[in-house]
């Protein structure tokens, strides 16, 4: 038979509710509905409807003995929060909505008064697991030297951003006894800090001792803006971690968010942060030891006046006080006044721009690679950069003594079978043998000439590529030929990401390697319709320009005309050339500076 203690009650003009907690709550008790008539007094828990709520707290007597209330259907906002504040026997805020999975260790813990999921730490099975527990260890070691809670909260939000990447986090100390959930340095404002663990995936972790995880923050029923992120929003992604003392009860709450425009946290960070709470629990349990003696050792005395009082008195004083003239005072207030009335028209009217950036190339339309067609050692080179040549001028030449002796060595034979063949022309023998010769003959003479590496066209040589004595395989670029009175393009590699923000016709900013502040605009003439990795970039670029840049994971090609062939740099001259690097800068958004910094107007 279940004792009083063991009962949870029910107060709630919906059918399902009872149901529902029962569901949560188990074997381990015993669900009753009550109605208003009268409602036990002794029993773990009564889950009362919000609607039913005031009259609850009229009716039921005050004292230690009154069970804890918990409000069905109070959702996390600032109502349950007023009456929380207003009556301590209101611990938490159910939602019918929360899946069974988070419902029934809340409403177990709540009936039980201490978590009931504390986790045990597994053994470390592979390398991945011990790299994680070794980053946690390395991140907790900075609270050894923490002496008081304000420290101690500092040290553990730094610590958390770092290890898990996120935009945001807090350090929320937690008092099982009242249900208080608090920050020092928000405590320490003007405003101090009066929050309970009422809701939210912070109080949810308080009273549980169970981690929660919010892939958005909008999306879970147990959210609570004031509690798990007040700087954040309903599209952030927030993480809730207890640390648990010796003693069983949750000591802290330290929660981690990341914004809605970020990647969200995977498996990784949760993990992280459960080895990160078991490694600064032991550091809490000492502090909370250290501060308790602190205290007892710091009780002041029954004097008159304050410790730190007599001290200051006691001290010895020279001089008389500063007397600082008045005359500037007037007019200096009142540009004071004006500089910030100026900076919050300048914050509310002025505009700040959101740009697309990556690397860029200056590509000419006409540049040809000079290969070569055969193997072989080079012999000579017979042009140097900046060299004009015209069609079929030669470049370079490769060893080609045993192609000239095949040349010599055919055309004796077939010099002698022609005159074999003159003098009897009605052989068909010799007939045959001067043709076989004659065709041998022509590619002999091909294959002499391969050896030759000829201009395909006209311009200017760009660079060479080989040197005396240099063996070069089939296909391998020897030089490269550029028209310096044909056009440029720029080509430019973006983020991926902004490619739905990036149209033809809008002005491209160029900045040149080696010319820093000077820039170059440009029209974007195409965008490439697909978005392409990295390696793909390099191999439309080509592979000695594309080993050059650091690309990011993905990007979209964007080509724009260069107008002319110089640009300007402090009044002076300088002439495009192929190959030249640059950022490239587009404007993709404008919105104004007081969206920036107060994202939230953005709703209004």
């Amino acid at each position: 038979m279940k004792r009083a203690r063991d009962t949870i009650v029910v107060l709630s003009s919906h059918a399902d509710d009872v149901a529902l907690v029962e569901r949560a709550a188990g074997v381990a008790f015993n669900v009753i509905a009550a109605e208003r008539r009268g409602v036990p007094e002794d029993a773990a828990l009564i889950v009362v409807d919000e609607a039913l709520l005031e009259w609850l707290l009229t009716t039921l007597a005050s004292g230690a003995s009154v069970p804890r209330i918990a409000v069905l259907g109070g959702g996390q906002g600032g109502a349950l929060a007023a009456a929380a504040a207003a009556d301590g026997r209101i611990v938490h805020g159910l939602a019918r909505e929360l899946p069974q999975a988070a419902l029934a260790p809340l409403v177990r813990s709540l009936a039980e008064r201490h978590p009931i999921s504390i986790p045990a730490a597994a053994p470390t099975r592979d390398p991945a697991e011990a790299r994680r527990v070794q980053r946690a260890f390395a991140a907790s070691r900075a609270l050894a030297a923490a002496q008081d809670l304000p420290t101690t909260e500092r040290v553990l939000v730094q610590a958390v951003t770092e290890l898990v990447d996120a935009d945001r986090a807090q350090c929320l100390f937690h008092d099982a006894g009242d249900g208080s959930l608090w920050s020092e340095a928000r405590r320490a404002t003007v405003d101090g800090d009066e929050r309970r663990a009422i809701g939210g995936l912070a109080g949810f972790a308080a009273h549980t001792g169970a981690a929660a995880f919010a892939p958005r923050a909008g999306d879970d029923a147990r959210w609570s803006r004031e509690l798990d992120d007040p700087d954040g929003d309903a599209d952030a992604a927030i993480l809730a971690q207890p640390i648990i003392g010796a003693d069983g009860q949750v000591h802290a709450v330290i929660t981690a968010a990341r914004g809605g425009r970020r990647p969200p946290f995977t498996e990784l960070e949760p993990a992280l942060l459960a080895a990160f709470a078991r490694f600064a629990a032991p550091f809490l349990d000492q502090l909370s030891t250290h501060v308790e003696a602190q205290a007892v050792l710091e009780v002041p005395d029954d004097g008159l006046f304050r410790r730190e009082a007599i001290e200051a008195q006691a001290l010895p004083r020279w001089g008389d006080v500063v007397r600082v003239s008045p005359s500037w005072v007037s007019w200096a207030y009142w540009a004071l006044l004006a500089l910030v009335v100026a900076s919050m028209v300048y914050v509310s009217i002025g505009r700040v721009s959101t740009y697309s950036a990556g690397p860029a190339i200056v590509r000419s339309s006409t540049r040809g690679e000079i290969v070569a067609r055969t193997a072989g050692n080079i012999t000579e080179v017979l042009v140097t950069s900046g060299t004009p040549v015209e069609p079929g001028a030669v470049i370079a030449r490769l060893d080609d003594a045993d192609a000239r002796g095949a040349v010599e060595r055919i055309e004796r034979e077939f010099d002698a079978q022609l005159r074999n063949h003159l003098l009897d022309p009605a052989d068909a023998a010799a007939d045959g043998a001067l043709r076989t010769l004659r065709l041998q003959l022509e590619e002999a003479r091909g294959a002499l000439e391969d050896r030759v590496i000829r201009a395909e066209s006209h311009g200017v040589v760009a660079d060479v590529r080989v040197r005396p004595g240099q063996r070069v395989e089939p296909g391998n670029v020897v030089a490269s030929v550029v028209d310096g009175s044909a056009e440029l393009t720029l080509v430019a590699l973006l983020p991926g990401s902004d490619r739905p923000q990036l149209e033809p016709g809008m002005p491209l900013r160029l900045e040149l390697s080696g010319y820093r502040y000077s820039y170059q605009t440009v029209t974007i003439d195409s965008v490439s319709t697909d978005v392409m990795g990295p390696g793909e970039a390099r191999r439309v670029l080509g592979v000695e320009l594309g080993e050059a840049l650091a690309l990011p994971p993905s990007v979209v090609l964007v080509r724009a005309r260069i107008p002319g062939h110089e640009f300007v740099v402090d009044g002076e001259r300088f002439r495009y050339h192929d190959g030249m690097l640059g950022r490239a800068q587009v404007r993709v958004r404008e919105e104004r500076i007081l969206y920036t910094l107060i994202p939230e107007l953005r709703r209004m």
